[in-house]
């Protein structure tokens, strides 16, 4: 491995790649894979839910929920799905309709509105602590269908003051008058899909969008009133090598957004991209320079723009810029519920994890019937939630004391010999307020996170098809 990175120095003659070998050399990544932890990206998964998807079974609103509402209200995270694109990004696995008419983007519309009446009847009213709309391609809509949106979100919801307030955007449709109506809802957080700021990964991916046409994209939301600018970026992409790479990182650093977001490319069975990578993974970076791509991110970022990695992959150029709905997403879903609306969408409520219906059409019949979406999921007993909140939490640190609070229990020794193993590892380190991955542990938190699969989880997700083609896709509705 030291002769590969000694090639990758002298191919990209750079400060920057030169810090990253270094770095490299000095991480015990032979005695690391040894025990387990390096990243295949054949079956790489970042870790979202516990278990994914695939593992769970059909559940019904009605074994989940009472008829009757059942309080005075709830406090949630709240997350809308906007499934609608102009076409298809070729590594994108996410739950999407292409080319829709602006009536059929109405009539899904309509069964937000429904599904979020039935929620705020159910919960005696809703709360939330923050809002996030995302895709799929939420700026899709028209100026009138984001009005509308947000309308219907105010109209079953009451927003806490100063929440996060966050809407994704692609930028071929970032245009004024969309982010003149985001402003006057009062959305305060913004991100943009930027993907690359090199115009021939960008058009090799069916992006519909040049580097140009993203910085323009960012200027605009940003000149028009809204401070908070997430710029996502994403390596590991056909064609994509080292030099390109740190052109990425240095945009970032003349652009200085609030927050960028720096994505591991996962390749999922039956995207446009796993086909790509199956017939010609020479195409695609190798695993020594995504290692060092990844670990370029972490000295561009931090080392030298002075950015902090919170969660993990998430570099915020302020604390005032943490991104909050994420926190609820990964650490803090037993203490406030993640509730999504929109069809495919993931929430996590009192124990219960589960999915709405991932078609819009079978999702639209559901609510003219009056029933809530709910597709796939499972209630978690009390050590399994304690597991879910570790693997996805260690991503921004576990806080014992929180922890505690909310399972009676500390972290530390809920899971003392796991912990042990990864801090001899030197993957994390344990003090008296909080377990944080080290730098090395960021390289490899999604690995790090799966330690804590219980026995019996563990099996079930062996079982899983590994044909499947992704976790919210409607093929799996058969």
């Amino acid at each position: 491995m030291r002769e590969i990175w000694q090639e990758s120095i002298r191919a990209h003659e750079s400060p920057l790649v030169g810090r990253a070998v270094e770095r490299a050399r000095e991480l015990p990544l032979a005695s690391l894979r040894e025990a387990g932890f390096y990243r295949d990206r054949g079956k790489y998964f970042l870790n979202i839910s516990y278990p994914s998807l695939q593992a769970m079974s059909e559940v019904s609103a009605a074994g989940i929920y009472p008829p009757a509402a059942s309080g005075t209200g709830r406090r949630v995270a709240l997350y809308v799905h906007m499934p609608f694109c102009t076409a298809e990004c070729y590594y994108c696995h996410y739950y999407k309709k292409f080319g829709q008419s602006s009536g059929a983007v109405d009539t899904y519309l309509g069964a937000i509105d429904r599904e979020l009446e039935l929620y705020q009847r159910q919960f005696g009213g809703l709360e939330a602590v923050s809002v996030y709309v995302g895709g799929g391609t939420p700026s899709y809509l028209n100026p009138d269908q984001i009005d509308r949106l947000l309308g219907i979100i105010k109209a079953h919801t009451s927003i806490q003051k100063g929440a996060e307030v966050c809407f994704e955007m692609h930028p071929e449709s970032t245009t004024a008058d969309r982010v003149s109506v985001l402003v006057g809802h009062g959305v305060n957080r913004v991100s943009i899909g930027v993907e690359s700021f090199e115009d021939r990964l960008l058009k090799a991916e069916n992006r519909r969008h040049t580097a140009q046409e993203a910085v323009a994209a960012f200027e605009r939301v940003r000149g028009g009133g809204i401070a908070n600018v997430n710029l996502d970026l994403i390596y590991g992409l056909r064609g994509q090598d080292l030099s390109g790479w740190e052109y990425n990182l240095d945009r970032i650093a003349v652009l200085q957004p609030t927050s960028a977001t720096m994505y591991y490319l996962r390749l999922k069975t039956g995207t446009p991209e796993y086909k790509l990578w199956q017939a010609d993974p020479k195409s695609f970076p190798s695993d020594e320079e995504l290692m060092l791509m990844h670990i370029m991110s972490f000295e561009k970022m931090e080392g030298q723009l002075g950015y902090t990695q919170s969660p993990v992959d998430w570099f915020i150029r302020d604390p005032s810029f943490f991104h909050t709905y994420q926190d609820y997403n990964w650490r803090r879903s037993d203490e406030t519920p993640l509730l999504g609306v929109g069809a495919s969408a993931y929430s996590a409520i009192d124990g219960w994890q589960y999915y709405n219906i991932n078609d819009t059409g079978r999702y639209q019949v559901a609510l003219s019937e009056a029933r809530l979406p709910i597709w796939r999921g499972e209630h978690l007993p009390p050590e399994e939630r304690m597991r879910r909140t570790v693997m996805l939490g260690i991503k921004m640190g576990i806080d014992r004391s929180v922890f505690r609070t909310t399972y009676g229990v500390d972290v530390v020794d809920a899971f003392e010999s796991m912990w042990q193993r990864l801090s001899d590892l030197g993957l994390v380190v344990v003090t008296d307020q909080m377990v944080d991955l080290t730098y090395t542990g960021k390289l490899f938190a999604d690995e790090v996170g799966q330690v804590f699969y219980s026995a019996a989880m563990k099996k079930r997700m062996e079982a899983v098809d590994p044909h499947l083609i992704s976790t919210t896709w409607p093929q799996f509705n058969r």
